[in-house]
């Protein structure tokens, strides 16, 4: 008995070798999809014990383009900007400010952020 269900599991198994797997994560994307991990964000204070330098202003925005979508998010601004900063090759961000923009032609609502890409040196272990 159990060798027959050993047999029909291998053979189920078997089956099922040939079944090709799809996913919506494009290879191509994958980078871009952890980019914002690899920056890090710091409040201004935490910058007076780091050496750092800045490699450049950047941006997110988020636009909800019709009353259907998701409310522009301040979370979404900021993972744009940490992905524009993570292109600098940059590892850290600190933001500005986020301003909450009214109703145009383009969006229903509009959050953009602002920040500076920075480079933290990263201390050498003695």
């Amino acid at each position: 008995m159990n060798r027959l269900i050993t047999l029909a599991f291998i053979g189920l198994l078997s089956g099922c070798s040939n079944y090709q797997f799809n996913s919506n994560v494009d290879k191509e994307n994958f980078d871009t999809y952890f980019k914002p991990s690899q920056v890090t964000v710091y409040d201004k204070k935490d910058l007076l014990d780091l050496e750092y330098t800045v490699l450049g202003a950047v941006e997110g925005s988020s636009c909800q383009e019709a009353a259907i979508d998701l409310p522009a998010s301040e979370k979404e601004a900021r993972t744009k900007a940490r992905i524009n900063a993570a292109d600098m090759e940059a590892n850290g961000v600190v933001f500005q400010s986020c301003i909450n923009f009214k109703q145009d032609e383009t969006c229903v609502s509009n959050v953009i952020c602002y920040g500076r890409a920075l480079k933290i040196e990263t201390p050498a272990n003695d």
